[in-house]
């Protein structure tokens, strides 16, 4: 049995991305094939173009309106949304900078019905360039930052929801639907960039749907500049911030926000964290 004919995979794309999503659809072409595609294209410049290109090559798309603040937790609903509508047993979804593994599709199908389940992730170096599906084993150094077993699965803990990432996760269809009933998904309040999904987390495990680290699922994020803290999401991550703080009492990336008031562009107010004066406006 192809097990990648009975996977979804969804993945939220800007044009900005386009080159990074045809490396997706490479590597998928060759670890999923026979894998249904749903590609969520918020509205921006370019976007119409890069929908024709994909329908052309049988990718299902789902459009939408957005404002500056791109909706990332609206495009993931929707995606996931759509994938549930398809004849599949799985529903991946894949960060558009992430190529699957040889094997991701393998270890995701032993999922059981009731959980998520998080892939590890290879933050590939710029020396890695565009590299061919073929090459990615070679390249396997997952992120440190989340304890992977070596064999199976391992299940986090409650205090543990920070560990969850959108990058890479996998569910059943009927979960996708029920999670959607419970609490409708990740939280459309989040726009932009930062929390939702650190938010999704903690509201599967408060509600106890088993979240679990995958051995194996192994997935592999193109170079791309970035920023460290991501200076240039400050204001997304000040407003995503202070919406999950509301929710539940704490601010979310408590070491970027450090970092952001030891650059002199936030400071403190109450337990909350505000743009400092020459960062406003």
């Amino acid at each position: 049995m192809n097990v990648a004919a009975s996977i979804a995979v969804v993945t939220v794309c800007t044009p900005d991305r386009a080159e990074h999503l045809r490396s997706q659809r490479r590597a998928m072409a060759q670890h999923l094939p026979g894998a249904r595609h749903v590609v969520v294209l918020p509205e921006r410049p370019g976007s119409a173009e890069l929908a024709a290109e994909l329908a052309a090559d049988g990718v299902i798309i789902v459009e939408l309106p957005a404002g500056p603040a791109l909706p990332v937790a609206r495009s993931r609903n929707l995606g996931g949304d759509r994938a549930a509508e398809l004849d599949v047993q799985l529903i991946v979804f894949l960060d558009v900078d992430c190529m699957p593994g040889p094997d991701l599709g393998w270890y995701y199908s032993e999922l059981p019905h009731g959980a998520v389940g998080l892939g590890p992730v290879t933050y590939l170096p710029e020396s890695a360039g565009v590299p061919e599906p073929a090459e990615l084993p070679s390249w396997t150094d997952p992120h440190p930052a989340r304890p992977f077993p070596e064999h199976g699965t391992s299940e986090l803990e409650l205090d543990e929801c920070g560990m969850f990432w959108s990058l890479s996760f996998a569910l059943r269809p009927e979960l996708w639907k029920r999670i959607r009933v419970d609490f409708g998904g990740f939280d459309e309040d989040f726009t932009g960039y930062g929390a939702e999904d650190t938010d999704f987390g903690r509201r599967l495990l408060y509600r106890r749907v088993p979240v679990v680290l995958v051995a194996g699922a192994h997935a592999y994020h193109r170079w791309h500049p970035a920023s460290d803290p991501p200076v240039e999401h400050l204001d997304d991550l000040l407003r995503n911030g202070a919406h999950y703080a509301e929710r539940w009492g704490r601010w979310p990336a408590p070491g970027w926000f450090a970092e952001f008031e030891r650059m002199g562009l936030v400071r403190r107010r109450g337990d909350g964290w505000v743009a400092a004066p020459s960062s406003e406006g």
